[in-house]
């Protein structure tokens, strides 16, 4: 049996009951007994009618979020934790919001031109989120293993969004290349937060990517999608995130500052290292979030030193290629 926590509308039909007997007991007048009764049946009825509306429509939402989740679960599997020579986690937090469904996708393909990494966010609600979803995730999937250009991957999925008849949805996506033995990585950012580089314990926005408008907005743009190359090392992360995360608010309404909890809360353990900081996430969020929140980790290379901590050797790798500290 469920409890009240699962079926939010009980609370509501119960307060409106309790209200309506309340109503009825001030409005009863014994010496007009039949005009009460009347008063207080048609009272009752419109009551019902509201509750019945009620429940109709939270019943209606919980059904679409359920078959949503079902369809988005049924998506997006756990990426390998070791492909191409580098480890990967993730971490996936609904929202707790019942009418925004849709939310983020993500996905790790191992090809003939290395590792392709996807991250991306959905603009959009309900089902036609869901869709549009699963529209970006299946031309990624197509596309990685044949596209040798990650910019003309980029271009194809948008249109891929923007050939279909009605639809509105678009997607921020954050698109990245991983060439065994190369020393860096390939990145493609259509209207996305930039990934946060973790160096020797330093967290690093890299905010230098050429921009492009999301996907399904290329039309937008008068000029071909650009890429940027940046240097890696052994030791390196980069953490690819949606704003579900960085936009998550406490109870003074301060954002998520992910740099510095991402600094404070390192492991080298990527599996514990994400635990850690997802449930920080949570507890910032008191417990709930407005937004589904990705978080994508990539390790290159050896991810392990000696010391149990990132290596800093060649700091100077960051060169060309500007970034923003965390203050």
């Amino acid at each position: 049996m469920k409890s009240p926590r699962n079926n939010p509308w009980c609370f509501p039909a119960a307060a409106c009951l309790a209200a309506s007997v309340i109503v009825a007991a001030l409005s009863w007048e014994t010496h007009r007994a039949p005009e009460s009764g009347i008063r207080i049946a048609l009272m009752l009825a419109g009551l019902g009618v509201i509750v019945a509306v009620f429940v109709r429509q939270s019943l209606a939402l919980r059904a679409t979020r359920s078959i949503a989740d079902t369809v988005q679960h049924s998506m997006l599997q756990p990426p390998p934790s070791r492909v191409g020579g580098l480890r990967t986690e993730v971490r996936y937090v609904a929202s707790a919001a019942e009418a925004t469904v849709g939310g983020d996708v993500y996905e790790v393909v191992d090809t003939p031109f290395g590792v392709r990494l996807l991250l991306g966010d959905v603009m959009g609600k309900g089902l036609p989120a869901v869709r549009t979803a699963m529209d970006a995730l299946g031309a990624f999937r197509e596309l990685a293993p044949h596209e040798k250009q990650l910019p003309a991957i980029a271009q194809r999925m948008d249109a891929c969004l923007t050939g279909r008849d009605g639809s509105e949805e678009f997607v921020t996506a954050l698109l990245l290349a991983i060439t065994d033995g190369e020393g860096h990585a390939e990145l493609v950012c259509c209207g996305h937060p930039p990934p946060l580089l973790i160096r020797a314990g330093r967290c690093t926005f890299l905010d230098a990517i050429p921009p492009a408008p999301p996907l399904g907005l290329f039309h937008l743009l008068d000029q071909w999608c650009r890429s940027a190359s940046v240097p890696l090392s052994d030791g390196d992360r980069l953490l690819l995130y949606t704003d579900g995360v960085t936009e998550a608010r406490d109870a003074r309404g301060t954002f998520y500052p992910l740099a510095e909890r991402a600094t404070l809360l390192y492991d080298a353990d990527p599996a514990a290292f994400l635990d850690a900081l997802t449930s920080d996430l949570l507890r910032h969020g008191m417990g709930q979030l407005k937004d589904d929140a990705a978080l994508l980790l990539v390790d290159y290379g050896d991810i392990r030193s000696p010391q149990g901590q990132p290596r800093a050797e060649n700091g100077h790798l960051l060169q060309g290629l500007s970034a923003r500290p965390l203050r």
